[in-house]
């Protein structure tokens, strides 16, 4: 896969983990966001180690 493509995944994920928990702090209705913010930070730090061993392999 493209490495420009994990780079924007690694950005939605992380940007999704932040929106997650500040909709979950500011609204009572949505609070239930803040309990589960972190779900997907594993899918960002999966991608972002896909991204170093490419790296690796190409040099």
């Amino acid at each position: 896969m493209n490495k420009t493509l994990f780079i924007i995944i690694t950005i939605l994920t992380i940007l999704s983990s932040l929106t997650m928990y500040y909709l979950g702090k500011n609204s009572s209705h949505l609070s239930e966001l803040k309990d589960f913010f972190w779900i997907p930070f594993p899918i960002g730090v999966g991608v972002i180690t896909s991204i170093i061993s490419i790296n690796k392999i190409k040099n």
